[in-house]
């Protein structure tokens, strides 16, 4: 069977029992499947068919569940726990010291032999409670104190939203999980997509189609109308170009956005 994938949601909708999880797919893949072996989205608010009345803790990890294979590789007698991908640089999770590669086997002191029994613990948790988390790596095993949060504002993009910039010939769109999933953008990636690029202009850019512009000038953007109020704010100043930090698939870099 399939590992569970656990990750951060950015939407408005939570879970209201595993009993009846119904997970809505159309925002990842455009389809709707049950729970067994697919994508659950989890660490501060969970998908399903009705609108949340509560939010979680958020924590910050991207988390798989241990399946038979996966066991057999690590050498582990039965399948149990949840492996730790990623974490979000500055979250919860992160300042807990959890770590990619992390097996989680205890959360908020609770055993987690599967998947299930995580959903059933996370959904009783709030943000700004401290839990207590065991996890196995390959130096041995660890108990870390995580103080869970609130969802950043960053973190909840729902709503599609998108800005022309003629002047400069691009085109920005915010993160939304349908945007993330259509351009493969990494989870955990936070900013402004890059989406079309005028092609009159393509020759002497420097942007890419699917560049992420994470910061304008040290501050970070997370919409297109943070990166339209900070250009018309450095054309006011006589500014003739912004800093910018931008993710790529080979990494980050700076670049200077034109200001016309």
């Amino acid at each position: 069977m399939p590992a569970h994938v656990v990750s951060m949601s950015p939407d408005g909708y939570t879970l209201a029992s595993t009993a009846i999880l119904v997970v809505v797919m159309e925002l990842l893949f455009g389809k709707t499947r049950r729970l067994a072996g697919v994508f659950v989205l989890f660490m501060g608010t969970f998908l399903v068919a009705a609108p949340a009345v509560a939010e979680f803790g958020f924590s910050g990890m991207h988390v798989q569940g241990v399946n038979t294979s996966i066991a057999k590789a690590l050498g582990l007698l039965k399948a149990e726990g949840v492996m730790v991908m990623d974490v979000a640089l500055g979250g919860p999770a992160d300042f807990a010291g959890v770590k990619r590669g992390d097996r989680i086997t205890k959360f908020h002191g609770t055993h987690i032999d599967t998947f299930k029994c995580l959903v059933k613990v996370v959904t009783g948790t709030k943000p700004g409670q401290t839990i207590a988390l065991h996890v196995i790596r390959a130096t041995g095993e660890f108990d870390l104190k995580l103080k869970l949060g609130t969802k950043p504002v960053s973190w909840k993009i729902a709503k599609r939203a998108v800005i022309n910039f003629p002047a400069i010939g691009i085109t920005l769109a915010a993160i939304t999980q349908k945007i993330r999933q259509r351009f493969k953008i990494r989870w955990g990636s936070v900013g402004v997509l890059v989406t079309l690029i005028d092609p009159e202009l393509a020759s002497r850019m420097l942007l890419n189609r699917g560049d992420v512009i994470v910061q304008l000038n040290q501050k970070d953007v997370w919409l297109p109308s943070q990166v339209l109020k900070a250009y018309n704010k450095a054309k006011v100043a006589n500014v003739s170009q912004m800093l910018m930090l931008i993710e790529r698939p080979d990494g980050f870099r700076y670049m200077m956005l034109p200001v016309k």
